[in-house]
């Protein structure tokens, strides 16, 4: 009787192993799909805590502070006078600049603060660098005291600046940048596309915290 060959018996376990992550892939794009960016990698970190990744601690908290803003200003989110965007990198908070300012002004409108603050409050629980970039359209400014749009959307950023370290932001984490009209969203043909340059954007940089060495 001849001796059975086991010399390929791996296989068996090999191929279940494959067809459950196949699963796993698929139920995690089904997800990807169906979840908003900020739950989808929540529900990621998340994973990756339980499997004991260093690095997902620090991810939830960034997270945290997206799914906080989100929550709180839900309406302004519905309405189009806020964006968010998540990446690996960074998380970006895009104003509308006609909410926080009015026209040719850089100083901020009353109703401003309601936006800034939960912004602020969520940041100071941070540590993670901070940019605030100012942005226009390509419309000349004739008569008005700013010599450029590019000095406009400067001026901009430095007075959300202002406010967030009155609220207790740490100068150290807040960087200010005015590229005026040369960094547009969309073509400056249509006044629609030039609102859509108008913004003011709060981008939190995902990276170690200021101070932080690496190991």
């Amino acid at each position: 009787m001849s001796q059975q060959d086991n010399s390929q018996i791996w296989l068996i376990p090999f191929a279940d192993l494959m067809s459950t992550l196949v699963i796993l892939f698929l139920a995690l794009y089904g997800f990807s799909i169906n979840m908003k960016k900020t739950d989808y990698e929540m529900a990621m970190a998340t994973m990756q805590k339980e499997l004991g990744v260093g690095a997902a601690d620090k991810k939830i908290k960034d997270l945290g502070l997206t799914k906080k803003v989100e929550e709180d200003l839900k309406k302004q989110i519905e309405n189009g006078q806020l964006g968010v965007e998540v990446t690996t990198s960074k998380i970006k908070l895009t104003f509308a600049s006609p909410v926080l300012f009015d026209s040719g002004s850089a100083s901020l409108k009353k109703g401003a603060a309601y936006l800034l603050k939960s912004v602020a409050e969520n940041l100071k629980t941070m540590n993670n660098p901070v940019l605030v970039e100012g942005h226009t359209d390509a419309a000349r400014m004739l008569g008005r005291k700013f010599r450029s749009n590019r000095e406009l959307s400067l001026m901009r950023a430095f007075s959300v600046i202002d406010y967030l370290i009155s609220q207790g932001l740490a100068p150290a984490m807040l960087t200010a940048y005015g590229y005026g009209e040369f960094r547009p969203l969309a073509a400056n043909d249509t006044e629609v596309n030039r609102a859509k340059n108008r913004r003011i954007e709060i981008i939190i940089m995902r990276q170690e915290s200021i101070g932080e060495k690496k190991t």
